[in-house]
């Protein structure tokens, strides 16, 4: 069973490294436009600007703070310093990103919410790859999944859990659709090194 985490884990750190690289790409930057203009229409049918709060407020969950303190609840369950080494390797590889490979965030002009304070001074906001956010709900949600096997139902909540972590990043424009599907892949490469 580990070297299915292993195999796991290279496969979307690898594939994180090629969207890395291939981000760029017109094909890429026309399906995130479309993407983002698709959800901020879908949501406006529904709901006008009193959504934004929820969105914004969703985002908490996958915060740098609560990811901490999350990461140190399961570090001591598990008896494990393996996981926060491995959350600090996700925060640098997302600093990384966001400095280096210089995919531009969305503009001003699709941000939903631009009065929102977020603490902006641990990453390069003019660049969005990958969303933080996406990665912290992948690794956290794959972290939680061992303690709940039994409870199938969980599962789905967990999986709701980082789909309305990444549905909000983008709704809200802090990010694009290739942005949350890096986040996804380095989320999910970083933890299944846990198992090993």
């Amino acid at each position: 069973m580990k070297r299915v985490f292993l195999f796991l884990s290279i496969f979307f750190l690898f594939a994180f490294a090629l969207l890395s690289k291939y981000e760029d790409r017109a094909i890429i930057r026309n399906l995130d436009f479309t993407v983002t203009v698709k959800v901020q229409d879908f949501i406006g049918k529904f709901c006008t600007t009193r959504c934004d709060g929820l969105f914004e407020d969703i985002g908490f969950f996958a915060s740098p703070l609560f990811s901490i303190a999350a990461i140190i609840v399961f570090a001591t369950k598990r008896k494990s310093l393996l996981i926060p080494v491995l959350f600090a390797l996700l925060t640098l590889a997302e600093m990384y990103g966001k400095t280096i490979v210089g995919h531009p965030a969305p503009p001003f002009f699709m941000l939903k919410n631009p009065t929102t304070i977020f603490p902006t001074y641990h990453v390069w906001q003019e660049f969005s790859y990958p969303s933080g956010h996406a990665a912290r709900a992948m690794f956290l949600a794959l972290l939680a999944y061992p303690f709940i096997k039994k409870k199938s139902w969980i599962g789905f909540g967990l999986a709701a859990y980082i789909g309305l972590i990444s549905f909000s990043r983008i709704y809200l424009g802090h990010h694009w659709f290739s942005d949350v599907v890096g986040g996804w892949l380095l989320g999910a490469g970083t933890a299944f090194f846990i198992t090993l």
